[in-house]
């Protein structure tokens, strides 16, 4: 005995429905991990950036201060250009702070604000060198601390 029309018809229209529903759940999962790969992307080009940067602030301390303790003088060029180096990393790291509050961890934040805070703690320089090594402490915990939270907040 063959099937109805009707009772074909109701199948087809079950598999429709099944297809169409199997369909936009496939294409929503999709999308949602397409969306969770794009924002990872954008968080560890953020961090990036600034990692890049707080390694181009390090360079002006530390070549002046490799250079002091090596009883020698930086050429004037090259102090220049480490100098416009770190200055454009230090607006790199305070746009971050800025604006980082959209892909940047809280924790990461903190860190880079606590690096600008005693970035401006100047007060109790008194030469060269103090500022030398005033430059690079907050450096060098940044750089310490800043690495193992992208690693913790790309999780």
């Amino acid at each position: 005995m063959e099937p109805s029309l009707q009772a074909v018809a109701f199948q087809a229209a079950i598999g429709f429905v099944i297809a169409a529903a199997t369909s936009w759940f496939t294409i929503r999962l999709s999308l949602s991990k397409f969306r969770k790969e794009q924002l990872w992307e954008k968080k560890a080009l953020a961090y990036e950036r600034v990692i890049d940067a707080i390694h181009k602030a390090k360079k002006f301390s530390s070549e002046h201060l490799d250079a002091q303790y090596s009883g020698r003088d930086l050429p004037d060029e090259r102090s220049e250009e480490l100098r416009k180096l770190a200055n454009e990393a230090k607006d790199e790291i305070s746009r971050a702070a800025d604006i980082g509050g959209f892909i940047l961890s809280t924790q990461a934040l903190e860190i880079i604000r606590e690096y600008e805070r005693r970035s401006r703690d100047t007060k109790h320089i008194g030469s060269w060198h103090e500022y030398l090594e005033h430059d690079y402490a907050p450096i060098i915990a940044s750089s310490h601390l800043l690495p193992k939270q992208s690693a913790t907040s790309a999780k």
